[in-house]
């Protein structure tokens, strides 16, 4: 079992084989391959070979030279247009912020010398700027071409390889009466988003607006738009700007409200009709910032209320998720942010109230401390006087072109006593083909692993892709506070009145299992419209002591999980949606089949339907057998682009044969919300 697991030469081995896994998936390149002498800037890049080229005219390029640059994508020939030459990398960062004014898209490179020829093809072909031959266009590609560039970088952006999926998106992009023209326009906008290319995706979704104004697309790009002009240099409401042109005070609000009611109805056999569910769930997120020449402030307010009718004791549940003040010094980077706020690294510690402070090394690393009190976002609004906990974070920036990684340390501490020291590292790793993730998180107070986590994800040739996802975890995380799990005492201070500190801690040992479980899968295409994806997890939890007067737990599993399912696009009307699948599960109290048929049309361009029907075939090891049919449908609605009306309307009935007798209740439930973007 993980928790037993010593930390010996052997299993050290294992751990850094699994973490660093991805410094094997490519071949070293000889010291000859990657010795380089200068940088030039890829200004575009299209599939085919002998392209004509028509750079475009401006001051910038005096004494600079374009060149064509043949290379492989998808072992498909393409070809980049290209500006040299730089002798070093600092050179070519400073003339691409110019050029991206002119090509947004322009990217570095390094090549060769100039009389040499380049490490990824033949010698480089010059071309004039002065001459103005017709311009590349991917609309020259056959239709099967284009509809497998499409699939391509559908692929690519799914499995977060948005290098790869932003040149096979601007060459779709490109072709205005294509079918996928459109969608292809929003994904490279939405991959150079995602890339951390912002100032490419405001072109890219500007552009998308002038051709393309009306529709739900329209709605989604100019949020993304508002959004990224909000988080950059333009406010969505300007409050204040001085008479000064030269300082700067602005105040950016912006947030979303939602509310949704749930209800729920099921008529039993023998019992009749009872309302099992009467919620309504109110969402408040808002957002302002302040800009000034050299601080920004930001204020976060994140909440949701929950109010449930039925329960006249606990009508009410209010809960804080984010509430908190950040202050960033804009010329080095330095931040501060206090309140309620979220941990994105370092295993399964989240949400704290307390302090961070971050300090910008260099542009590749930062280093952040933070500390205060770890919270429950079950306990409503309440602070975690109990627990406290202090942590270091370092994050790295790119390096080795494909790797980048953060180290943690955390220390916690409940009621005056070591709750655990957590010390660790995220990796991770992505080329054209291959993303992996690894995460460990070692306790060096208990000596043991809390949490090993491996994903990988690979694409191969004609569209194929498949994946890995093993995660391993003590649960519920190992610490002092798990002595408590059947206990009646409520904290620790009360615990030590009964027991020692030694006894405490065994408890709390006698108290965790161990979670793992493992998924593989893949998909492919099969045709144009079709996609096959299957998947295999395997699961299981092991048991735990009796002790302290709490009884023992079995161990669960392992259990099996193996899903099919096929995907079709532009089944019935142009841009729907459907998904036929089967699931098989097989646990220790059952075995259930699941067949589901899941489809989605887009009636208008404001207006999506979502019908869904669900069979289940349950067979439990004590001889009673059960079948359950659901059937739902949602819709969703978006009216004057800053609100979405959402409803949904589901029926589901069950029946069970248990020693001959015949049992079954139905449900219909239903929900009705609205989102509000302001």
């Amino acid at each position: 079992m993980l928790r037993y697991i010593s930390l010996t030469p052997n299993y050290l081995t294992v751990l850094l084989l699994c973490l660093f896994l991805c410094l094997s998936l490519t071949p070293a390149k000889s010291e000859a391959a990657t010795k380089n002498t200068g940088y030039a800037l890829v200004v575009s890049s299209s599939p085919g070979t002998n392209l004509k080229w028509d750079p475009k005219k401006h001051p910038l390029f005096t004494d600079r030279t374009f060149f064509v640059e043949q290379t492989t994508v998808g072992n498909k020939p393409w070809e980049r247009l290209c500006l040299g030459y730089f002798d070093t990398r600092k050179q070519a960062e400073s003339m691409q912020k110019k050029i991206q004014k002119i090509y947004p898209g322009a990217w570095i490179i390094k090549v060769s010398d100039k009389s040499a020829k380049p490490t990824i093809s033949s010698a480089p072909k010059k071309v004039s700027a002065s001459k103005s031959p017709s311009k590349v266009k991917a609309s020259a590609l056959p239709e099967e071409q284009l509809g497998s560039l499409m699939q391509r970088a559908k692929t690519d952006f799914s499995n977060q390889n948005y290098s790869s999926a932003i040149r096979y998106l601007t060459a779709l992009a490109a072709t205005d009466n294509h079918k996928d023209s459109q969608e292809a326009l929003e994904l490279l906008g939405m991959a150079r988003q995602r890339k951390g290319q912002n100032a490419h995706a405001v072109v890219v979704y500007e552009k998308y607006l002038k051709q393309y104004p009306e529709g739900d697309g329209a709605i989604r790009v100019k949020q993304r738009l508002t959004g990224l002009l909000t988080a950059t240099s333009t406010p969505r409401k300007k409050i204040h700007v001085t008479t000064t042109a030269e300082e700067i005070n602005e105040v950016t609000a912006y947030g979303s409200l939602s509310q949704t009611y749930l209800n729920n109805r099921a008529v039993i056999d023998d019992i009749g009709e009872v309302t099992t569910l009467s919620q309504l769930i109110t969402y408040l997120d808002v957002t302002a910032i302040q800009k000034t020449n050299k601080f920004d402030q930001l204020y976060q307010f994140t909440a949701d209320h929950n109010y449930d009718f039925i329960d006249d004791e606990d009508d009410s549940e209010f809960r804080f998720i984010e509430a908190y003040y950040e202050l960033s010094y804009r010329k080095t980077g330095t931040s501060g942010r206090f309140g309620r706020q979220l941990l994105r690294i370092g295993g399964i510690r989240k949400r704290f109230d307390g302090l961070s402070a971050g300090y910008q090394i260099n542009p590749d690393m930062r280093l952040n401390v933070l500390g205060g009190f770890p919270v429950d976002i079950d306990n409503k609004t309440s602070i975690n006087e109990h627990r406290t906990f202090y942590g270091f974070t370092f994050e790295t920036g790119t390096f080795l072109q494909h790797l980048d990684m953060n180290l943690f340390y955390f220390s916690q501490e409940y009621d005056g006593l070591t709750d655990g020291n957590s010390v660790g590292t995220e990796v991770r790793y992505r080329d054209k083909r291959t993303s992996v993730f690894g995460l460990i998180d070692y306790d060096t107070f208990y000596k043991e692993v809390n949490i090993l986590q491996l994903n990988a994800n690979i694409l191969f040739d004609h569209g194929r892709t498949a994946y890995m996802n093993a995660f391993m975890r003590t649960s519920p995380i190992l610490s002092i506070s798990n002595a408590l799990i059947g206990r009646s005492e409520e904290s620790i201070e009360e615990l030590q009145q009964v027991l020692n500190i030694e006894q405490i801690y065994q408890l709390a040992r006698d108290r965790t299992a161990n979670y793992q479980t493992v998924t593989v899968g893949g998909a492919t295409p099969i045709s144009a419209k079709y996609q096959v994806t299957t998947d295999l997890t395997v699961s299981n939890v092991s048991e735990t002591v009796a002790s302290g007067g709490v009884s023992a737990t079995e161990a669960i599993g392992p259990d099996y999980f193996l899903s099919a399912q096929l995907v079709g696009n532009n089944l019935l009307m142009k841009h729907d949606t459907g998904v036929f699948g089967i699931r098989y599960y097989s646990t220790e109290p059952s075995d259930t089949i699941s067949f589901i048929v899941n489809t989605r049309f887009p009636i208008t361009r404001l207006w999506r339907i979502n019908p869904r029907l669900q069979y289940d075939i349950r067979n439990f090891d004590d001889g009673r057998s059960q079948q359950k049919l659901r059937a739902i449908v949602r819709t969703d609605y978006r009216f004057l682009k800053k609100v979405r009306f959402d409803a949904e309307i589901g029926y589901d009935t069950t029946s069970e044969e248990s020693n001959g007798q015949s049992l079954g209740n139905s449900n219909l439930f239903f929900l009705l919300g609205y989102r509000w973007d302001f």
